[in-house]
C-alpha cells in the first residue's frame, strides 16, 4: 500500500476521532509521527495514571492499525506500560482484542472467519473506544 494512500486514510479516521465526543469525555490526546499516532489514555479507576497508545497504521486500510501500549517518555513497548488487565496475550506476542485492531485480526482471531478485516466497518474511532472500555473495566 502506498504510504500517501495509509497517510490520508489514517488522518480520515483520526479526525473523526479527535472530533468526537469520546474523545472530549475520555480526555484522548493525540500525536502523530508519520504513520504512527499516539493517544494518551486514562482509566476511569485509575485517574492519575495516563497510557500510551501506539497505533501504527503501515498497510492502512489494507491492513488494521495495530494497538499497543508503550511507554510513555521511551515509546517502547513494554509490559508495565499496558493499563492492568487490558493486554491479551496471544501466539507469544499481546494486542488489544477488539475488532479494529491488527492484533485482533491478524493473531487474536485470525483464523476465525465472522472477523474478517474490513476498514470501512471497523473504524479507529470504535477500536480506540472499546480499548477505552476494556482499559476501564481492568
Amino acid at each position: 500500500m502506498d504510504a500517501e494512500i495509509s497517510k490520508a486514510k489514517m488522518q480520515e479516521q483520526l479526525d473523526r476521532a479527535r472530533g468526537s465526543g469520546f474523545a472530549r469525555l475520555y480526555g484522548w490526546q493525540f500525536d502523530l509521527d508519520g504513520l504512527i499516532a499516539y493517544v494518551t489514555m486514562q482509566r476511569k479507576g485509575d485517574p492519575n495514571a495516563t497510557y500510551l497508545l501506539r497505533l501504527a497504521f503501515e498497510d492502512f486500510p489494507k491492513r488494521a492499525p495495530s494497538y499497543k501500549f508503550v511507554d510513555s517518555r521511551t515509546k517502547e513497548a513494554t509490559l508495565e506500560a499496558w493499563p492492568p488487565g487490558t493486554r491479551h496475550d496471544a501466539g507469544g506476542t499481546g494486542g488489544v482484542c477488539t475488532p479494529g485492531t491488527r492484533e485482533f485480526h491478524e493473531i487474536i482471531h485470525a483464523n476465525d472467519a465472522q472477523y474478517p478485516w474490513d476498514a470501512d466497518r471497523y473504524t479507529v474511532l470504535e477500536a480506540l473506544h472499546m480499548t477505552q472500555r476494556i482499559a476501564d473495566k481492568g
